[in-house]
C-alpha cells in the first residue's frame, strides 16, 4: 500500500547551472549521478529518446490537438533536429496501457511526419481512459533495456497513475535509476490536479521538471524540456 512507505525526498540539484534554471520550473535531483546531467560546458547530446505523451481522457479533444501539433512542430525544428542528429527517438502514448504509435526513428521529421498522421483513439468513459504512468515507464524501460548510450524518457500529462498503485511508479523509477535512465517530467497542473508538479517531482523523474501551466503554453514548455534534456541548455 501507498502509505507503507515513506514518501522520498524531494531535493533541488545542487550544480550550478540548474540553479540558475530554477524559473523554468521546478527542478529535482532524486538521486541521479551528477556525471548523467547534461552540462552547458560540454553537451552530453542523447542516444535514445522515449517521447510518453498522456492520451487519456482526462485530455479533451482540443488539448490532445495543440498536445499532438506541439510534438510535430518541436521534432520539425531545425534546433531540435540538430540536437537529435544521430539519435534515436521513439513515440509512446498512454492512457491505461501505453502504444508505440511511432517506432524508433533515426530522422526527427519523418518521426514527425509519421506522428502528424496519427489519430487519438477514440475513448470515452470506463477503465480504458484512464493514465497509466507506471506502465508507460515500464514499457519505455523495456524498450531501453541493453541499448548502449545515453538514455532519456521524456513523460508529458496533466494527471497522476490512476491505474497502479503509486508503489508501481516508484518501482519503475528505481529500476530507470539501476539502468541510468534519465526521467524528466512536463506536467500541466490543471485545477483538478494543481499540485501535478509536486506528484512528478516527488515519484515520478529522475531528472529535471517543465511545467506547462496550460495546454496553450504546451509547445513552449516541450521546446525549452527538450533543449534542456538534450543539450543542457534553453534555447537561444
Amino acid at each position: 500500500m501507498a502509505s507503507e512507505r515513506p514518501r522520498p525526498e524531494f531535493r533541488r540539484a545542487r550544480v550550478g547551472w540548474l540553479d540558475r534554471l530554477r524559473r523554468l520550473g521546478r527542478l529535482a535531483a532524486v538521486g541521479l549521478p551528477i556525471a548523467l546531467a547534461p552540462s552547458p560546458l560540454s553537451a552530453a547530446l542523447v542516444d535514445w529518446l522515449v517521447l510518453l505523451v498522456d492520451a487519456s481522457a482526462s485530455i479533451d479533444a482540443d488539448e490532445y490537438r495543440l498536445q499532438h501539433e506541439a510534438y510535430v512542430s518541436v521534432l520539425q525544428d531545425p534546433g531540435i533536429g540538430a540536437l537529435l542528429e544521430g539519435a534515436q527517438v521513439v513515440v509512446v502514448e498512454f492512457a491505461t496501457v501505453p502504444e508505440v504509435v511511432v517506432d524508433w526513428s533515426d530522422d526527427p521529421e519523418a518521426a514527425a511526419a509519421t506522428y502528424a498522421g496519427h489519430t487519438r483513439r477514440t475513448i470515452g468513459p470506463g477503465p480504458a481512459s484512464t493514465t497509466g504512468i507506471a506502465r508507460a515507464l515500464g514499457l519505455a524501460l523495456d524498450m531501453l533495456d541493453g541499448k548502449a548510450g545515453r538514455k532519456v524518457i521524456d513523460i508529458s500529462g496533466d494527471g497522476p497513475d490512476n491505474v497502479d498503485w503509486i508503489t508501481a511508479v516508484w518501482s519503475q523509477r528505481d529500476r530507470a535509476r539501476a539502468m541510468r535512465v534519465e526521467i524528466n517530467g512536463l506536467a500541466i497542473p490543471t485545477p483538478e490536479e494543481p499540485e501535478l508538479d509536486t506528484y512528478y517531482g516527488e515519484h515520478v523523474i529522475t531528472g529535471f521538471l517543465e511545467i506547462s501551466r496550460e495546454h496553450q503554453d504546451f509547445e513552449r514548455a516541450l521546446m525549452m524540456k527538450m533543449h534542456i534534456e538534450i543539450a543542457g541548455r534553453s534555447p537561444e
